[in-house]
């Protein structure tokens, strides 16, 4: 009976160490940073936005080169160095993107940075014609060259929470001007892994069972 417990206390102990692995997420955060307010978020008919300054990413729990890095590109923005990415989307065409650089990570010439769907929705909170809002989300993938600098496989696929607030001053309504945006990416787990980890724990259960029984 003693070998028996060992036996489960081992196995639950490699199953808790196999879940906290499948479990642990990289976290990559584009948002304005120092860009300031800049392109437009249209909300009627159809939600789109363009031209949306992405001037900052933030990386979580990579295993390499996790920090703030400056995201560059075709953006006239509040940073002077570089100007800064943009962001587009568009309820009906399902699309999302954000095309920049980032020279600290090696990528010098602008790609698609982040490119995806919309499809967990898209959400107007506001749209009072002076102030305008949204919520946005849903899976995306990254350019091969940033997930290689910072040490994940180039296929790992991304959930995004994406916020918008705009503004327009003069009151006259959509199309309204992007004052902030985030965007949080947390790279999704193989769907595969856990069932992996279950089918090896039923059966190493099975090998036990059989041979307290024999032994009973």
């Amino acid at each position: 009976m003693k070998s028996l417990v060992k036996h489960f206390v081992l196995a639950a102990a490699v199953f808790g160490l196999a879940t906290a692995s499948a479990n642990a997420a990289t976290v990559i955060d584009f948002g304005t940073g120092f860009g300031g307010a800049g392109g437009t978020v249209s909300i009627g008919a159809n939600v789109t936005g363009s031209g949306i300054f992405i001037d900052t990413v933030t990386i979580i729990g990579a295993p390499v080169n996790n920090g703030v890095y400056d995201v560059e590109g075709a953006g006239v923005c509040g940073d002077a160095v570089g100007g800064c990415g943009l962001l587009s989307f568009d309820q009906n065409l399902n699309t999302i993107s954000i095309v920049g650089s980032i020279p600290a990570l090696g990528i010098l010439a602008p790609i698609n940075l982040l490119s995806g769907d919309l499809s967990g929705g898209v959400n107007v909170l506001v749209n009072s014609g002076v102030i305008g809002a949204i919520t946005a989300s849903g899976i995306d993938s990254k350019a091969r060259e940033l997930l290689l600098a910072i040490g994940l496989d180039p296929n790992t696929q991304f959930a995004f929470f994406g916020f918008e607030t705009a503004i327009n001053g003069a009151g006259t309504g959509s199309p309204y001007t992007a004052i902030s945006t985030d965007i949080t990416n947390t790279s999704v787990p193989e769907p595969g892994t856990m069932t992996l980890f279950g089918t090896g724990l039923l059966g190493l259960a099975r090998s036990i069972r059989r041979r307290y029984s024999a032994k009973a």
